[in-house]
């Protein structure tokens, strides 16, 4: 984790000398409660670490080398066997890094590998002294998967089993669903079906209950990009139900055309996609009758005008929009209450024909624009008063002469019930030195872990490979 702090720059705490360190704490330790709940946080993670024994001190806090609390842990580290180093100049290439960061009013403090590869420790804590530990309190070490050049999902939704000692896991690519099991830090392939649509691309992926039975049922809306003869191109929408078993994933419904379907807090909506005529309906009710999607003749609870993919109840008249590079917190008859920037990400995107085309012209050129490119927004997920989404906060390489920089956020965002308009606060979970495409939190009995799906490129691609926290 390496939150930006403005205006600060990084301290090495060049010339100091670790015996101080081990002197000082040595009179620490004799006392009682001698350091405060700032840097009393636990270290039972570092029992993980087998590598080299030492590490890098990284921090913009003024004057930390003197802060006698900071001191006290490290003479905690010491007693676990740690070299810490603060002269740059004697940093080891291996072993972790301990990051103490000034971000606004709190202290973000992290242990990783010198590689940042592998995250052993993260928090938050408010410089008044009371330590606050990140949403994602995951209790798997980071690991990273390369996926096969033939599997790059673009949506990952994890079911809601928290008795199972996996962790079950539904992945959407262009070309198939797959079911899958997170187990000691490895993702196992249990099944999957192909989409069986020529050319298809991943659009939406959702999971809830459609029926009276006890397993869950898996949304997928695919579509298909169709050229119209010298008129440009549409997007042709595929939209299907399937159950999750024991035995694997089946179809649970048959495939309706021209309509997205989506779960909304486990209820199931649709909302009608003729592209071709550039006709987005609205927003409606759905129900798994005989094997078919029924569409409701009646409007849902929820505002009929937005799009399906765009929309996340937050609370009985409150909900949050999602754009390309923003979201907004909305209520009935206020378009906006609050608004947060969270940087242009490359989603799918399906193509409106547009029945009235533009010309654009010039004295040199002529052209004309037959369609419109609507994104499909990112990953938001509600929790109580909060959410949880990303920040495209990572930049592309250019034309060969700069590589790739900056790590792109997982966020969570709150806001003040009594004044929303006063904006969001929010806070940092994890940041990935790659392009983030979506994620998922991943339920195993008591534990939990963050599943991301990444590639190297900013391109609408698919992952490259899977991030486990």
């Amino acid at each position: 984790m390496r939150p930006s702090a403005s205006g600060a720059s990084i301290n090495f705490f060049k010339g100091y000398i670790v015996k101080r360190v081990l002197v000082f704490v040595a009179f620490l330790l004799t006392l009682p409660n001698a350091f405060a709940e700032s840097y009393n946080l636990p270290l039972d993670s570092l029992s993980e670490w087998t590598g080299k024994k030492a590490i890098n001190v990284v921090s913009n806090v003024p004057d930390l080398d003197k802060d006698t609390e900071f001191l006290a842990l490290l003479g905690r580290l010491s007693v676990k066997g740690f070299d810490v180093n603060f002269d740059h100049s004697e940093f080891s290439d291996e072993g972790l890094v301990l990051e103490v960061l000034e971000v606004q009013d709190k202290l973000a403090i992290s242990i990783k590998s010198v590689d940042s590869q592998r995250y052993l420790f993260s928090t938050l804590v408010d410089q008044v002294g009371h330590a606050t530990p990140f949403t994602d309190t995951s209790t798997f070490p980071q690991r990273i998967l390369p996926l096969p050049l033939d599997f790059k999902p673009k949506r990952v939704a994890a079911l809601s089993m928290s008795a199972r000692e996996d962790g079950r896991l539904v992945f959407l690519s262009d070309a198939k669903l797959v079911l899958g099991s997170l187990k000691a830090n490895n993702i196992h392939i249990i099944d999957e079906l192909q989409s069986n649509i020529k050319d298809s691309k991943a659009i939406y992926l959702s999971i809830g209950q459609a029926d009276s039975d006890p397993n869950l049922e898996v949304a997928v809306v695919w579509g298909q990009d169709r050229d119209i003869s010298g008129k440009g191109q549409y997007t042709k929408i595929y939209s299907q139900l399937f159950e999750i078993s024991e035995k694997g994933l089946g179809e649970e419904s048959e495939r309706k055309e021209d309509v997205a379907i989506r779960f909304i807090d486990d209820e199931l909506y649709a909302q009608r996609y003729e592209l071709l005529n550039g006709d987005i309906g609205k927003l409606m009710a759905a129900a798994l009758k005989s094997g078919k999607i029924s569409v409701s003749e009646e409007i849902s609870s929820l505002p009929a005008d937005r799009e399906i993919f765009s929309i996340f109840p937050v609370g009985d008249s409150e909900w949050i929009n999602v754009a390309e590079s923003y979201l907004e917190l909305q209520t009935p008859g206020r378009d906006s209450v609050a608004r947060l920037e969270l940087g242009k990400v490359s989603s799918p995107k399906v193509a409106k024909r547009l029945m009235d085309r533009e010309i654009i012209s010039s004295p040199d050129y002529a052209y004309s624009v037959n369609e419109q490119y609507l994104s499909i927004p990112r990953q938001v997920v509600v929790e109580g008063g909060k959410i949880i989404t990303f920040m495209r906060k990572r930049r592309s390489a250019f034309a060969g002469l700069s590589s790739a920089s900056g790590s792109d956020v997982i966020v969570s965002a709150s806001w003040e019930s009594n004044s929303p308009s006063t904006g969001f606060s929010v806070t940092p979970i994890r940041e990935i030195d790659s392009f983030l495409i979506d994620f998922s939190h991943v339920k195993i009995g008591d534990k939990s872990a963050l599943v991301v799906l990444t590639n190297g490129e900013n391109s609408s691609q698919g992952a490259s490979h899977i991030y486990i926290y």
